[in-house]
C-alpha cells in the first residue's frame, strides 16, 4: 500500500566534464524504474563549458519531469551540492549524483526496497537515526587521522558473528552515489547555516575529534559528518559479495582529484550489480533485509558500537562544546541561553 508514497528526486551537479556526465545520464537511462516516475534536476555551474551546456540541454529525460538549473554567480562545490535539492514533502527522497558516478541498471531497485523497509514498513524497523540511503559499498575509510585504511565490511563482520553479507549502519556520509532523507536534509541545512554563521563557534572549530575530515575545508561533507556525529546519525550501506555496487566513482580530475592515475582507479572504482539475474540484490541473510536492531552499527573510523553508544558519544561532545548541561532531542551546537 505505501509503493507510490515515496518520490525520488534526482540531483546531479556537473560542470565541465561532458564525457562524464554522458557517461552518469547513459547509466540512469539504462535503469530500471519499475513504472515509478523520478523528476530529475541538472544543475550546472557558471563556469560549466559549453559542451556540458549542450549534452544537458539535448538529454531527454522519460520517467519524468526535467529542470536545469545554471548558477550566474560561481558557488563552488560545497555549495552546488547542498543548494541542488531541497524536499518539498516528507515523502520526498533527493539522490545526489556528481557526474564522475556511474550507476548500476538495479540502483533503483536497492533504493525502493531499503526505504520502503526501514521508512513504510513496521515500526520497529523505522528510526529517525537514519539519514540516507548509499548506493556506494565502502572498500576504505578515510577518517583515520593517520590517513586511507583499507575496509572490508564482511572482514569485520565474520570477527563479530554477524552474517558476512549483511547491509551495515555507519555514520559516513557517501558523496558517491547516495539518497538523503527529507526531515535530515532539511536539518543538515538548519546546522550550516548556524555552523557558517559562527554565532556558536568559529568555523574553525574541529567537532569531531581525531578525523581527517577536519582538513576538508572545502568539502560538504565534512558538516554533514560532524552534524551526524553530534545527531547519532547514520546511513544505510549494501555489503554484496565481491564489492558488487549500485554505483561507482571514475575519480575524475576535480575540485577533489588533483590527478587521475590506475592507481587510484583500483582503490576506489567498484564492479556495478548487472540486471542480468535481478535476484543478484537479493544476496542478503535469508534472502531479505535484516530487521533493523539486527544491522550492525559502525562509527566514523569503522568500529563497531550500538546505535545507543554513538548517541551517547554525540551528546556529550555537544555537551562539552557548548556547555550546555541539559539534552534534548535536537543536539547540536546551539549556546546555552
Amino acid at each position: 500500500k505505501d509503493w507510490h508514497q515515496p518520490r525520488v528526486d534526482i540531483s546531479i551537479i556537473t560542470k565541465d566534464r561532458p564525457q562524464s556526465l554522458t557517461r552518469l545520464l547513459k547509466s540512469l537511462t539504462r535503469a530500471r524504474y519499475y513504472g515509478d516516475r523520478l523528476n530529475m534536476r541538472i544543475n550546472l555551474e557558471q563556469s560549466a563549458d559549453e559542451e556540458t551546456m549542450q549534452i544537458a540541454q539535448n538529454f531527454e529525460w522519460r520517467h519524468g519531469g526535467l529542470f536545469l538549473h545554471h548558477r550566474v554567480i560561481h558557488g563552488g562545490l560545497l555549495p552546488a551540492v547542498v543548494e541542488s535539492w531541497y524536499p518539498a514533502t516528507n515523502n520526498m527522497y533527493g539522490l545526489l549524483l556528481e557526474d564522475d558516478v556511474e550507476l548500476s541498471p538495479m540502483f533503483y531497485a536497492w533504493i525502493k526496497m531499503t526505504i520502503l523497509r526501514y521508512q513504510y514498513g513496521s515500526g520497529s524497523n523505522r528510526s529517525h537515526q537514519l539519514f540516507g540511503i548509499s548506493l556506494y559499498q565502502q572498500k576504505h575509510n578515510e577518517l583515520h587521522p593517520t590517513g586511507r585504511q583499507p575496509f572490508s565490511a564482511r572482514s569485520l563482520f565474520e570477527a563479530y558473528d554477524y552474517p558476512s553479507f549483511t547491509p551495515y549502519l555507519s555514520q559516513i556520509p557517501c558523496s558517491w552515489g547516495a539518497v538523503y532523507f527529507p526531515a535530515h536534509w532539511r536539518l543538515f541545512h538548519s546546522y550550516l547555516t548556524l555552523r557558517f554563521s559562527q554565532k556558536s563557534l568559529p568555523i574553525s572549530t574541529a567537532i569531531v575529534p581525531d578525523v581527517r575530515s577536519n582538513r576538508w575545508t572545502k568539502s560538504w561533507k565534512r558538516y554533514f559528518i560532524e552534524f551526524a556525529y553530534l545527531r547519532g546519525y547514520v546511513m544505510l550501506y549494501p555489503n554484496f559479495p565481491a564489492f558488487a555496487s549500485l554505483s561507482t566513482n571514475h575519480l575524475e580530475s576535480g575540485v577533489h582529484v588533483k590527478q587521475k592515475n590506475a592507481e587510484k582507479d583500483a582503490l576506489f572504482m567498484l564492479p556495478l550489480m548487472s540486471d542480468a539475474d535481478p535476484r543478484d540484490l537479493l544476496q542478503l541473510p535469508d534472502g531479505t533485509l535484516p530487521e533493523w536492531e539486527d544491522l550492525p552499527v559502525l562509527n566514523l573510523t569503522g568500529s563497531i558500537l550500538s546505535l545507543q553508544e554513538i548517541t551517547q558519544i554525540g551528546r556529550m561532545r555537544s555537551i562539552e562544546l557548548t556547555g550546555c548541561p541539559q539534552y534534548g532531542s535536537q543536539q547540536s551546537i546551539d549556546v546555552c541561553t
